[in-house]
């Protein structure tokens, strides 16, 4: 199976959070959910994208090649890109 590569930046023109937009696709598609009516939202922290499952991160390192910028919080159900803040969270795991 070939991986898609998760750049570590957004293209330029585009939403802040546009690089995680497959990894959210991919959450979807295999079985998660948004936990809201709105896909991203924001808050004074940055982007944020709350799914209503755990994260299957196996599933996304056998996907996507990330770049280290972009981190997994396993215990927490996070994925968080460094360098734009954004955020795909768990919504059971928002603080």
């Amino acid at each position: 199976m070939n991986k898609a590569d998760i750049s570590d930046d957004t293209p330029e023109g585009q939403p802040l959070y546009a690089h995680l937009e497959v990894v959210v696709d991919y959450l979807i598609a295999n079985g998660n959910s948004l936990a809201h009516t709105y896909r991203w939202g924001s808050n004074r922290e940055g982007y944020f994208c709350h799914v209503l499952n755990s994260i299957n991160f196996d599933g996304l390192v056998a996907a996507f090649n990330f770049p280290s910028s972009v981190v997994f919080g396993r215990e927490r159900n996070v994925v968080y890109s460094k360098k734009t803040g954004c955020i795909i969270q768990t919504v059971a795991n928002v603080v």
